[in-house]
């Protein structure tokens, strides 16, 4: 008797310490993963076309920028005939008539590529004609870049009409989008989705070529909420995050998670 009293108490002394120890490193582990992908989220929104991120309780969407820049309009003078031939890098943005061309003012920190979107003044699913999502009106497909300027970049796009009065930004500033990413939570997993086209309906539609990529599992509660302006042409996207595990004592360990983002809505 004494002999296994004096076993059980090694053993308790032993073990406990060793599995408190490993609890610990459980939780530690998991409130890791949580604060990675809420931060990986909020960078990838922070970056997010003005008035494209939108949300359904447990998934997030927004279109991504790959640059930005100025356009120099052309201040409202009947234009006939858009310079847009022989690779000219002086182009003004012409509007209320078709154009296929502008020079960004400065070079452009990230150049644009082809198949790249041109979008102007987007204010959103609320604003007909001011929608990115519907591919039509403030959006153009971009054909082409010359960045042999010293000083400016010559974006060529496919044949569109500006609209003046919707589409001329008051800051003349424009951007280029390269598609949408969504963050989702299902089956237990949060995932990162990109590489498909950009759809109207929300969520989109699951389409050929789709990428994706598991951001963090064990996930037992996730919900995106989102204020369009919570201040003038600030938005909020709310994150909350919940990860839970087994631990070594058959108990469940939960680590709950929350992360706020400001979105510029500035068009």
């Amino acid at each position: 008797m004494v002999v296994v009293a004096i076993i059980v108490g090694a053993t308790i002394y032993f073990v406990y310490p060793l599995r408190q120890a490993t609890d610990v490193t459980v939780r530690a582990t998991l409130t890791d993963i949580a604060d990675n992908a809420l931060q990986r989220i909020g960078r990838d929104v922070r970056l997010a076309l003005p008035n494209s991120v939108r949300v359904d309780g447990t998934s997030v969407e927004f279109l991504a920028l790959r640059t930005a820049g100025r356009y120099r309009g052309d201040g409202g003078e009947a234009v006939a005939t858009p310079n847009c031939s022989g690779g000219v890098a002086d182009d003004q943005l012409s509007f209320d008539i078709a154009d296929t061309c502008l020079a960004s003012i400065g070079e452009l920190a990230i150049a644009a590529v082809a198949n790249d979107y041109l979008v102007l003044n987007n204010y959103g699913p609320d604003f007909t004609g001011q929608n990115a999502y519907a591919l039509s009106g403030n959006t153009a497909k971009i054909t082409s870049v010359d960045t042999s300027g010293s000083s400016r970049d010559l974006i060529n796009f496919e044949s569109t009409t500006f609209q003046r009065t919707l589409h001329d930004s008051p800051g003349k500033r424009f951007f280029v989008i390269t598609g949408p990413v969504r963050y989702e939570c299902a089956g237990g997993t949060l995932t990162r989705y990109w590489n498909y086209p950009i759809q109207t309906a929300f969520p989109p539609a699951v389409t050929t070529g789709q990428v994706s990529a598991p951001i963090a599992e064990n996930v037992t509660g996730c919900t995106f909420s989102y204020e369009q302006n919570v201040a003038p042409q600030i938005g909020l996207l709310t994150l909350r995050l919940t990860l839970s595990r087994t631990m070594s004592g058959g108990e469940t360990e939960t680590v709950s998670l929350y992360h706020a983002v400001h979105v510029s809505n500035v068009p």
